[in-house]
């Protein structure tokens, strides 16, 4: 329990000295906020003194109404001012806001890009999305509010302070005294709201990787006629939630009717001073009430820093998140200087080892070459290493021992954006967006033209089903892809990895759950695909081997044996 106390504090520090460090960036537009809220402190100040005046013609010399008019238009025209001064003041804000969050939210997507799927090992998807949509959202108040807000709880109670001692010291006392309790226990109820916070910052992230979940598998969970019980855990998760967010709130509204209650009690003993000082005489009308309109005035930025503390205990906790995350370091051998080499490489795996979570699956001492130019399958039962294999040929992770060799080149040497450029990479669920044909056939290739985009899709064998979409490539697929069948989305893929013009091309699975026809296409386009390139084959179909030159088998996460395609399909009683 010490131990997390101790750790908690360590871990705010960091996050607040994070989120001052973003704030100096924009530290320019944040002075222009204060000076321009000091400005409008300084409005209120000529528009009570005018008022006062005003009263005390009207009221104690008997003047009428005419003697004030030029007061009346002087506070008219200070009243517009100070709509002017809020708008550009709110416009600031936004300002403010719009710069911190885009480069957050840009620098947090560099770096899962820089991370990779290795990097980025033990994430969860949903607070890792919860974190770059709501949670950079959320530093939002942060810096509009908070940060201008505890400036101005400096400079204008003093500027008031000052301003109000020459009419009435004995009134200053009184606010002198009474302004250190609304901080004060501003900062006592914060301390035990700052624990809620975090805790609702928890069950919001693993919510939403609960629904992302959920969402993903609902077929899974309608057949198996499960989704009801699913439907009935969210809803008992949201009303856990939602009693959590009602604690918050509470505390909230403990926090304001305590700095309510303080500047409550404070204006109204002002005002029994400036009372019995006016009916003694001993204070004039213009005098007194001029300090009872600059009382409330003078509490008003304490309590809106108080009702802002709130915003700095949200942005806290965002940050808590965001900053571990953006001060992650890239798995080691991901910082690479060397171009990667031209033409189809040989590749050369030298006792390869790597492990996930240090002991689960993975692949050990792996001794493979591919050569240059060549078509090579690896083959094996699930879980035997084989999709591994093919990571860290891609770079997406790096081995534990071991080394990769391209051309003889260590490849954690090469610089990874030159080594992916000449490399096409096809998942086994390969990756389409909501987008059109053409835009998820030219991910990799943007500036490619219509004569190359045929040349893929004729290589690919997916001419004539782009032929019969309704706008053909400018046909719109849904989610994943949605609008085309499996095999469709395989030859999609082939010919997107065709288009790039990679020199290396490693397939996972290329023809898995494909009807014999689909994969009969499949495979004679990965042999089209394959002319001059080094390729690595991740498949046990016989149809598919049929079109490699030597598979590689794998047991248990080693290569067991590496013989000619014809050899691998002869069955050992023939061979024999």
């Amino acid at each position: 329990m010490t131990e997390h106390s101790e750790e908690s504090p360590r871990r705010d520090n960091s996050a607040e000295l994070w989120l001052l460090a973003e704030a100096k960036k924009v530290r320019g537009l944040l002075v222009f906020v204060v000076l321009l809220s000091a400005g409008i402190g300084l409005l209120v100040v000529f528009q009570a003194r005018l008022l006062s005046m005003a009263c005390q013609r009207v009221v104690m010399q008997g003047e009428g109404v005419a003697s004030i008019m030029s007061i009346a238009g002087a506070l008219a025209l200070l009243a517009a001012t100070r709509c002017i001064c809020i708008y550009i003041l709110e416009k600031k804000s936004a300002s403010v806001a719009a710069g911190v969050k885009q480069a957050v939210r840009s620098k947090l997507y560099r770096k899962i890009q820089a991370l990779g799927p290795a990097g980025l090992a033990g994430e969860e998807s949903g607070p890792l999305i919860e974190t770059i949509t709501k949670g950079v959202d959320e530093l939002e108040p942060y810096f509009t509010r908070f940060l201008p807000q505890l400036s101005l709880a400096a400079i204008l109670p003093l500027m008031f302070l000052i301003i109000i001692v020459p009419s009435e010291w004995r009134s200053s006392l009184v606010l002198l005294f009474s302004a250190p309790f609304i901080p004060l226990f501003m900062i006592l109820i914060g301390q035990g709201s700052e624990k809620l916070h975090r805790r609702q910052w928890g069950r919001l992230s693993r919510m939403v990787g609960h629904l992302i979940d959920l969402v993903q598998g609902l077929p899974d969970l309608i057949i198996f006629g499960a989704a009801k019980k699913e439907a009935a855990t969210v809803a008992r998760v949201s009303e856990e939630y939602r009693t959590a967010t009602m604690a918050v709130l509470r505390v909230a509204f403990l926090s304001a009717f305590a700095l309510e209650f303080f500047a409550t009690v404070g204006t109204a003993v002002v005002a029994v001073i400036v009372g019995f000082r006016l009916l003694s005489g001993a204070l004039t009308l213009q005098e007194g009430l001029f300090v009872l309109l600059m009382a409330p005035e003078f509490y008003l930025p304490l309590r809106n820093l108080g009702l802002s503390y709130h915003a700095r205990m949200q942005g806290v906790a965002d940050a808590e998140r965001i900053a571990p995350l953006l001060a992650k370091q890239l798995p080691e051998g991901f910082a690479g200087t060397v171009p990667a080499p031209n033409g189809a490489p040989a590749i050369i795996f030298e006792e390869v080892s790597f492990r996930y979570g240090g002991n689960r699956g993975g692949v050990t001492g792996v001794n493979l070459e591919l050569p240059s130019g060549s078509i090579t399958a690896l083959a094996g039962e699930s879980g035997a290493g084989k999709t591994t294999l093919a990571r860290l040929l891609a770079g997406l992770a790096r081995p534990e021992s071991g080394r990769v060799l391209v051309n003889g080149q260590d490849l954690t040497t090469l610089a990874p954006d030159s080594w992916r450029f000449r490399l096409a990479w096809v998942p086994q669920s390969p990756y389409f967006t909501s987008g059109t044909v053409r835009e998820n056939l030219t991910l990799g290739r943007p500036c490619a033209d219509e004569n190359e985009i045929n040349t893929a899709l004729e290589a690919a064998s997916a001419s004539q089903f782009i032929g019969r979409l309704p706008l053909g490539l400018d046909t719109v697929l849904g989610d994943r892809g949605a609008g085309l069948s499996g095999g469709e989305l395989k030859r999609l893929a082939l010919a997107r990895a065709y288009l790039c013009k990679a020199t290396i091309v490693v397939l996972d699975e290329p023809t898995a759950g494909l009807d014999a026809e689909n994969e009969r296409l499949v495979g004679e386009a990965l042999v089209r695909l394959a002319k001059g390139r080094t390729v690595l084959v991740i498949s046990h179909r016989e149809q598919t081997l049929s079109h490699v030159e030597r598979v590689a088998e794998m047991i248990d996460g080693r290569i067991e044996r590496v013989v000619s395609a014809t050899a691998f399909l002869t069955p050992w009683e023939d061979q024999a």
